[in-house]
């Protein structure tokens, strides 16, 4: 062997590629970084798709019932209370055949009469008066459909002594004593007709009305 310079024809392959081709470094350090990502990737996604823990057991909290007194001064504890289910509400029928509802027509109370209409009336009115006595006219009406008697009562208080009357429908004349005067037509006062009767009366005192005026026992009219 010869001991002289080794020439560059003489170098080893590798080594000239590499010289003359400087990229092929590059490439290869670009491909280590993508496999190295590649890999990182990976290992996330499996990191990702590691299984959930289960869920904890739920909790429940004692349900405390509602204290009551006993009658001996201790408390008691009322169990808690369950709702009862409902029973669902049957659903309302109706029947064909009902009709509609009639409204039922008032009947009257037993203790209610008819009050029948007075067929007589009359009707008292003091005409004048002076210090010894007074003057009235006492007008009957007959407003039935038929002719009827009448008797007509005056109640005065004991200071009225004497009773005059005229009538030209006949009529009579009688007193009880205190006051009291009872005046009758001596025949039926025909349907529809009226009779009238002019009084003068003997009294002492004052007043020349009476408390009460009755004709065949219902009250009548004063003026």
């Amino acid at each position: 062997m010869s001991g002289g310079p080794v020439r560059p024809s003489d170098a080893p392959a590798a080594p000239r590629v590499l010289a003359s081709a400087p990229w092929i470094v590059v490439v290869l350090g670009v491909g280590l970084i993508a496999g190295l990502l590649v890999v990182v990737l990976f290992s996330l996604r499996g990191a990702e798709r590691a299984p959930m823990p289960a869920p904890a057991p739920p909790m429940y909290l004692p349900t405390l019932g509602v204290e009551r007194t006993s009658p001996t001064g201790g408390a008691t504890v009322a169990p808690p209370m369950t709702p009862s289910p409902t029973a669902p509400s049957s659903p309302t029928t109706t029947s064909p055949a009902a009709g509609p509802s009639r409204s039922a027509t008032p009947r009257p109370s037993a203790s209610v009469r008819a009050v029948a209409p007075v067929a007589v009336t009359a009707r008292y009115e003091a005409t004048g008066s002076d210090r010894d006595g007074f003057d009235a006219r006492l007008t009957v009406v007959n407003g039935s459909g038929d002719g009827r008697d009448w008797t007509v009562e005056l109640f005065f208080t004991g200071n009225v002594k004497t009773v005059q009357a005229s009538s030209t429908s006949g009529l009579s004349v009688s007193t009880q004593g205190s006051g009291v005067f009872v005046l009758r037509g001596t025949g039926p006062l025909p349907a529809g007709e009226s009779a009238t009767v002019r009084l003068s009366f003997g009294r002492t005192g004052a007043g020349d009305r009476p408390g009460r005026c009755t004709v065949n026992g219902a009250d009548c009219a004063i003026d």
